[in-house]
């Protein structure tokens, strides 16, 4: 399944992209309207289960994803919704990070890594992946 992209900007387009028969687009900055899906940056329904990202302006940074340690960053913003491991970071300086979703425990693990390092604006230390993803965490 092909996995939308954070947007650059707020209040954007939502990012449609065919995949798996369930169409894909990033959620705006509202909350879901009901329990049962998602609502869209242009107030359009998304389908439950559906992968989204979120929309908050991003900081420019690089694109390519390798695997890689970033040290002394802070986490600056949160975002995840009421689907299966869909949890994002907001990285000073990088932009949005897709935590790890490998596993319920990891991704569990990391947002409370995550919210903790927000909450405390500690020094990260986290290693993200070719995939784009972040699968280690150190909050000092």
């Amino acid at each position: 399944m092909t996995e939308a992209s954070p947007q650059t900007g707020p209040g954007g387009s939502p990012e449609g992209v065919a995949g798996g028969g369930a169409e894909l687009s990033t959620p705006s900055q509202m909350p879901p309207a009901s329990a049962g899906g998602a609502v869209g940056a242009e107030g359009s329904e998304v389908a439950a289960g559906a992968d989204t990202a979120p929309s908050l302006p991003a900081e420019a940074g690089a694109q390519a994803a390798i695997g890689a340690w970033n040290n002394n960053k802070q986490i600056t913003a949160l975002w995840s919704m009421n689907q299966d491991k869909n949890s994002w970071v907001g990285v000073g300086g990088i932009g949005w990070k897709k935590l790890a979703n490998n596993s319920s425990s990891a991704i569990v693990a990391l947002t409370m890594l995550g919210a903790h390092a927000r909450e405390k604006g500690s020094v990260v230390n986290y290693r993200d992946e070719s995939d784009g993803m972040i699968h280690e965490m150190y909050v000092w």
